[in-house]
């Protein structure tokens, strides 16, 4: 593949494992070339731009074609085989996608399969994954190998790559020097510093710069879904460490975004509430497999909503629920996010428990401003 895509290096990877990602290895990582991870053979994902599963047997294929893709599909037919290895298959792709997601900042990711003649491409979303039919790389080569050329000619937003994070800039680690040590210890997973935009509240498209740890930590094990990622960031602009949220939130009616929550909040002058920040959705981040599921070719899928990246900061950092000193010091958080949730409903008659149950509270105790 090298002809076709000479600025991504591939590396078989299968047997050298990630140690940061519960020790997975894609058969082949895909990496940029003058990015490639430490050891010849590293499997990387916070370095990875895509990465190729083999299986020798074509009946290692999870997927099963029909037979005109342009008719609706009628009785029993089911795109996903129901079979026990079919299923660890697909269970393997996304586990490998999720750490890919999860070691990154992606809006969306690709990836091929191979299974004996035959290979698929998979593009990766938070609602879903988009299946190509099979075909046979041997009789139709021109097929990988353009797919290959077309990616390594892409630029990075239609690569999937997450724009709105940059790499930290010289000044930006001298202005955060003081604050290394306690971002090293939040995160062990720590290479380097990243600069990371947030939009405002009231105009998304002012946005202000954040320096955080990278890569992040790897904690959602799903590629679907919210993907809530929690970590410390440094604010440039008031100088100080503030606690960072980012995740895909459902985009329906009826559902607020959390900044308009917590504005709800301190107009009602609820208590026991952490000072919300700066926060809004990301730029144009937003799913695309929800789309495609009624064109004619798709075959049939289960409900999906549109996902919108958001990201957020509040002006405090609490510490870990599990880390109280004592049974009244547990109690008394609890109370105190009893009593918020309380005030908050009570300042508005139709407000009810599934509208603010996706409100994430920063509990801290009143006798305890530090916590």
């Amino acid at each position: 593949m090298t002809p076709f895509a000479p600025n991504l290096k591939f590396i078989d990877t299968h047997s050298n494992p990630d140690t940061e990602c519960d020790k997975l290895a894609p058969d082949v990582g895909i990496y940029p070339i003058d990015d490639q991870p430490q050891g010849n053979t590293k499997t990387d994902f916070s370095k990875m731009d895509l990465f190729i599963e083999f299986k020798i047997a074509a009946t290692s294929d999870p997927f099963s074609d029909p037979d005109d893709p342009l008719k609706p599909q009628e009785g029993d037919f089911h795109f996903e085989k129901d079979s026990d290895n079919a299923r660890l298959v697909r269970g393997q792709l996304a586990s490998y996608a999720a750490a890919h997601e999860g070691c990154q900042f992606r809006v969306h990711t690709f990836c091929v399969l191979v299974c004996g003649k035959y290979a698929r491409f998979i593009r990766w979303d938070r609602d879903g994954a988009t299946v190509t039919r099979r075909f046979d790389y041997i009789k139709e080569p021109q097929l990988l190998a353009g797919f290959f050329w077309r990616y390594a000619h892409l630029d990075r937003s239609q690569q999937g790559y997450d724009t709105s994070v940059s790499l930290a800039t010289p000044e930006d680690i001298q202005q955060m020097q003081h604050f290394e040590s306690r971002f090293r210890e939040d995160n062990p997973a720590h290479r380097e510093f990243r600069a990371l935009m947030v939009p405002d509240r009231d105009d998304p498209s002012v946005e202000t710069r954040f320096i955080i740890s990278f890569p992040p930590k790897y904690t959602a094990r799903s590629p679907f879904g919210r993907a809530t990622r929690p970590m410390l960031a440094f604010d440039v602009e008031a100088g100080e460490i503030v606690f960072l949220k980012d995740y895909w939130r459902a985009d329906v009616d009826g559902m607020k975004k959390e900044g308009e929550i917590y504005e709800r909040l301190e107009s009602n002058r609820v208590p026991n509430i952490a000072p919300f920040g700066k926060g809004n959705d990301v730029r144009d981040h937003a799913t695309l497999t929800h789309t495609l599921r009624n064109e004619k070719w798709a075959c049939r899928s289960r409900e999906m909503v549109l996902l919108v990246q958001y990201r957020m900061t509040l002006k405090v950092v609490g510490r870990h629920l599990a880390s109280f000193k004592s049974s009244w010091e547990f109690v008394s958080a609890i109370a105190d996010a009893m009593a918020g949730k309380t005030s908050f409903v009570d300042s508005d008659p139709i407000a009810n428990f599934s509208r603010f149950q996706s409100t994430p509270t920063c509990i801290f105790r009143r006798s305890c401003p530090s916590s």
